[in-house]
């Protein structure tokens, strides 16, 4: 019992010295102030509880795609671009087909997707054709 009522004792008396100090919040995440130095670790235990399998699905095109795509934009800019010095044009790719035809000064932009058949017209008046100079 003498060793208990020792052990109160000393407990009261170390607890009555003790000295509070102010908390002070330091963020962890580097993106709310933290140290850059834990953005890693963060992620790595992020992805460790992450539940969803495979991550994104995105793929990135081919060389190929790429190739096709800037071709074909370039050549509905070039078809665009002499649609509005007068001329007229064709397009067919494996989405859609453009023709471009100019009536009296108006332009007409037929766009048909290949898929399921829908068109849409676009058309744009003033189109001056600059081969006879009216407009």
């Amino acid at each position: 019992m003498k060793i208990i009522k020792n052990v109160v004792i000393g407990l009261a008396v170390t607890a009555g010295g003790a000295q509070a100090t102010q908390l002070t919040y330091t963020p962890v995440n580097p993106n709310f102030g933290g140290s850059y130095l834990n953005g890693s670790y963060l992620l790595s235990n992020a992805s460790a509880q992450n539940k969803h399998s495979g991550g994104s699905s995105y793929v990135p095109p081919s060389a190929l795609d790429r190739l096709a795509s800037s071709l074909e934009s370039r050549l509905m800019s070039q078809l665009f671009n002499d649609a509005a010095n007068g001329g007229e044009g064709y397009l067919r790719t494996d989405d859609f087909e453009i023709q471009v035809v100019n009536e009296d000064g108006a332009l007409l932009v037929h766009i048909t997707d290949v898929l399921t058949g829908e068109t849409t017209i676009i058309e744009v008046g003033g189109i001056v054709d600059n081969s006879t100079g009216e407009g």
